[in-house]
């Protein structure tokens, strides 16, 4: 049997008829809900969300152009840099404009699905930056 280490508890639903493995983290963990901020402290992480997203797509957008335009930037060293780079840009696509429509509101907005489908996407995309790191120390 698989049990999943995903914890939805924060999530709309996910406290409520949790599974076993998140009833027993519950019990350990005290489960406090988590503190909400204030309307302007969801203002504070929109904008601060919002200007990591742009930058974030529009400088690695930058970096990817320029690896593919130039040859010159083909270098095994440069590969593993657009390779962290292209796992930027898609959390930039794929994970930040989530939390970034959730912080203008206040609350999470797409519901349980798209929890879960924010955490797989910056967990999957992150994992693939941090496997690189020790490569790029070993060199």
């Amino acid at each position: 049997m698989i049990v999943s280490n995903l914890s939805c508890a924060h999530c709309p639903g996910g406290g409520a008829g949790g599974t076993a493995a998140t009833d027993a983290y519950e019990e350990v963990s005290g489960a406090l809900p988590p503190p909400s901020l204030s309307p302007t402290g969801h203002l504070v992480v929109a904008v601060c969300l919002g200007f990591i997203g742009t930058f974030g797509f529009l400088s690695n957008f930058l970096v990817l152009t320029l690896f593919c335009r130039y040859r010159a930037l083909r270098t095994p060293m440069n590969l593993l840099l657009v390779s962290i780079s292209g796992s930027d840009l898609l959390v930039s696509v794929l994970g930040t404009p989530f939390s970034f429509a959730a912080s203008t509101q206040g609350r999470w907005l797409i519901g349980r699905a798209g929890c879960v489908w924010y955490g797989f996407v910056n967990a999957c995309l992150a994992c693939q930056k941090t496997t690189c790191m020790p490569r790029l120390q070993q060199n």
